[in-house]
């Protein structure tokens, strides 16, 4: 005898229009990129009118020249980038394109080259941007202080601008003039530079790294800035001095210290067609080893790939980028920055440990050039 079941009542999909106003702002406080907030606030009419636009970090328009000299009452403005990669809508057929977007010193919102600091693209954006039609990536932000690229020159050395969260507010951290970290907090009039308590090398790079502020000189001796402004050791000298710079990068969670070495440049600075061949050039890759208290040399990074840009690095994963390996450097070629004499941008590979023109690799070329035709800009 079949037994009669009664029908299951169909479950009603949730309305999550419908949420408490409290329940989405104690959300929205805990997404830490304007591009998730943008994302966040899109989801429909209630969601978008219950969360107002407000900047992750409220940051005066200008900031003081970042220097010793106190009469100095040059301003700057501060501008934020972020590094995107963004895939095409229900297809997985065409490559990712890898953009970098931010305001110009005009606050427009502009497209920008992402291993460039001042290189604009001449897109014309549409009017309205649907962000729930993409996947996006966020790979990472940049600040940068001055009117670029009219500014260029007299803010090269502190063109890397860390912003962070504190107690109480927000502190900028950068390298000055001297190749000394200079720090401002939210309430400073001025910047402070911070002494070190023994003499080093000058500062090369900062970043974030679990929410802490961490510098590292041309050495490779790394630093963490601490509340009360005392310098921690986080990792000795690796013991490789010289080379072009030392950039530091949070990949995957893992702290990275990139190495890009010049085997040979003639005097840039005053020679303008200064040139070095390709097989010049060489990177190290570090891996910190925390408890230990030093870089260790590594030549595998497995699905990882390291972009090195004018005023940092970042990362992401091959899988990601829709292309088969991983474990390499892209960056662009430029032996003197005041040189008009760049060359395209390269692939170092750390296996084989050669240099290869970007064009060598389509997967990778095409993140970048041609424009996708899904993107639909002009």
């Amino acid at each position: 005898m079949n037994q009669q079941h009664p029908s299951a009542t169909p479950l009603m999909a949730p309305d999550w229009s419908k949420l408490p106003k409290d329940l989405l702002q104690l959300i929205s406080e805990k997404l830490d990129s304007e591009l998730y907030q943008l994302r966040f606030r899109s989801v429909c009419s209630s969601w978008h009118s219950s969360i107002p636009k407000k900047p992750l970090l409220d940051l005066p328009s200008n900031f003081p020249f970042p220097s010793n000299n106190t009469s100095n009452t040059n301003t700057f403005p501060l501008s934020k980038r972020s590094i995107l990669l963004i895939t095409p809508p229900n297809q997985t057929l065409h490559p990712p394109w890898l953009i970098k977007i931010g305001p110009d010193s005009r606050d427009k919102t502009r497209l920008w080259y992402p291993l460039s600091l001042d290189y604009q693209l001449y897109l014309q954006l549409p009017q309205l941007i649907d962000f729930k039609e993409y996947h996006i990536i966020h790979l990472g932000d940049e600040f940068v202080i001055g009117n670029f690229p009219s500014d260029y020159f007299s803010v090269d050395f502190m063109k890397k601008v860390l912003v962070y969260r504190t107690l109480h507010s927000y502190a900028l951290l950068t390298i000055n003039v001297s190749g000394k970290l200079a720090i401002f907090r939210s309430g400073d009039e001025h910047w402070t530079i911070i002494m070190p308590e023994e003499l080093s090398s000058p500062y090369s790079d900062v970043c974030l790294f679990k929410g802490r502020p961490i510098a590292v000189d041309f050495s490779g001796r790394t630093v963490a800035v601490g509340p009360d402004l005392g310098l921690d050791l986080v990792a000795e000298s690796v013991g490789v001095f010289g080379g072009d710079k030392k950039l530091l990068v949070d990949s995957n969670g893992e702290l990275l210290l990139v190495h890009k070495y010049v085997n040979s440049v003639e005097n840039c600075f005053f020679n303008v067609f200064a040139f070095y061949e390709i097989g010049d050039v060489r990177f190290q890759v570090f891996n910190l080893d925390e408890k230990e208290k030093k870089w260790v040399e590594v030549r595998n990074l497995g699905d990882r790939v390291l972009f090195w840009g004018e005023d940092g690095v970042f990362s992401a994963s091959a899988s990601e980028l829709g292309v088969g390996n991983g474990n390499c450097v892209i960056f662009r070629d430029d032996p003197c920055p005041y040189s008009n004499n760049r060359l395209a941008d390269s692939v170092y590979c750390l296996q084989t440990d050669k240099i290869s023109p970007l064009s060598d690799f389509p997967g990778y070329s095409k993140l970048f050039w041609p424009l996708p035709e899904w993107v639909g800009l002009h």
